[in-house]
């Protein structure tokens, strides 16, 4: 490659100069001609064009004409460059028109999506899922070399899946292939491309988080998740049926109690009543404390919705309950009702409103409290001034609501004929 001389190479880096060569770099790119044609597009300073002068003239500097690439070309010539071996010189490498790089990277991509695909096939993967594993979605971008890496892993589960036996566990199979228990999980690329191909080779739902489509694949190829880490606290919740989770609610009426993914599993039935979600513990406690078991049924996510709230969530949606929901006024927050509505999406808002924050943070001005949560949740990130207010704040209102809130039927039969007071100033 042609070495500029030292005048050159200082000129080439002025910003006027290196303004001309990066637009003639940019035509280079586009196939364009190098050597001749004008730069009308290109808008120099005063300065710039005075810097440009230094290889041009005075005359050009002077006549307030745009760069000629054939006037540019003539002044190098002088020097037995090129305009186009300039600007190669100064990048250190040939310029590769964006087709050609185009038709190199498309090659690269076509060449390892093959590869992947002979790597699934060859771990046994039936070839209708093979296609459509690799044109689903959410996999690295072919020619990077992440696609096979992580089809390597995948591969590795599917032939150890192979010769498992019934009952292995998510966890042990992640540590013994992958030489680490959290790979497969739901948050994990491997967790979630593994999980993917499981749901086409077996015909079922693709899992977009841990929950019940989650656990349904891993179990379709005979692997049991953790049902114990993912959970969800529950204040008089009238559970009835076979659950672990129906007989612990009707344990211990008036208490919080921590629900797992474990409990949840078998069949449960609920009245359609009226449910209240919060965000932290803290509620739940007080409302324990003030109602006992005349709180009317409360859902406590403690921070980031869990599977196991949300699989709650959506089975109390299904069953007809009516749902009201809050959270803290904070970005986590947000995020928490976003979850609940996935899976319950006519939720109501539980004092989660614009109207709600602005008085909490002396905003002014004429502000909504829309019922519905999806609604609500619009105007509350418009308004959000990035000043957190956490329920704690609100907490009288709460508790205010709660207490007059219409308890289920088959929970006010057994309720006490005198209800506990209120905390102090509630």
């Amino acid at each position: 490659m042609t070495e500029l001389p030292p005048g050159i190479a200082d000129w080439a880096r002025l910003p006027g100069p290196a303004a001309v060569l990066a637009a003639v770099h940019t035509r280079a790119r586009r196939g364009r001609r190098t050597e001749s044609g004008t730069l009308n597009a290109l808008m120099l300073t005063t300065e710039q064009r005075r810097q440009v002068a230094l290889l041009l003239g005075t005359g050009w500097e002077l006549s307030g004409r745009p760069v000629r690439l054939q006037d540019l070309a003539a002044k190098l010539s002088e020097h037995h460059l090129t305009v186009r071996g300039t600007v190669e010189a100064l990048h250190g490498e040939e310029i590769e028109p964006d087709r050609a790089r185009h038709d190199r990277a498309r090659e690269a991509a076509d060449a390892e999506r093959a590869r992947a695909a002979e790597t699934l096939s060859a771990a046994g993967t039936a070839p209708f899922a093979v296609d459509q594993w690799l044109v689903g979605g959410g996999l690295p971008r072919p020619g990077t070399g992440e696609l096979e890496d992580l089809t390597e892993q995948v591969a590795a589960v599917v032939v150890r899946l192979r010769n498992a036996d019934a009952g292995l566990r998510l966890a042990q199979l992640a540590a013994d292939v992958l030489h680490d228990a959290h790979a497969l999980d739901s948050d994990q690329p491997v967790g979630r491309a593994m999980a993917r191909l499981l749901a086409i080779v077996h015909g079922l739902p693709r899992p977009q988080r841990a929950g019940r489509a989650w656990r349904a694949v891993w179990a379709a190829a005979g692997v049991v998740c953790d049902g114990v880490s993912s959970r969800v606290l529950a204040l008089n919740l009238p559970l009835s049926g076979n659950s672990p989770a129906a007989r612990l609610c009707a344990a211990v009426p008036g208490e919080p109690i921590w629900l797992s993914l474990r409990t949840l599993t078998g069949a449960w039935s609920v009245p359609a009543v009226d449910v209240f979600v919060c965000e932290n513990p803290t509620v739940a406690e007080a409302a324990a404390d003030a109602l006992g078991v005349h709180c009317p049924p409360l859902v406590c996510t403690d921070g980031i919705a869990s599977g196991a709230a949300l699989d709650l969530l959506a089975g109390l949606a299904g069953a007809g309950c009516a749902i009201r929901a809050r959270a803290d006024f904070d970005p986590a927050g947000f995020t928490i009702a976003d979850q609940v509505l996935s899976v319950a999406p006519r939720t109501r808002s539980w004092h989660f409103d614009a109207r709600t924050y602005a008085h909490e943070c002396g905003l002014g001005g004429q502000h909504d409290a829309a019922e519905d949560l999806a609604t609500a949740l619009v105007a509350l990130r418009d308004v959000y001034a990035d000043t957190p207010v956490h329920e704690e704040r609100v907490l009288p209102a709460l508790l205010a609501d709660l207490s007059s809130a219409q308890l289920p039927r088959v929970q006010a039969e057994s309720a006490p004929s005198t209800p506990p007071r209120l905390m102090e100033g509630a």
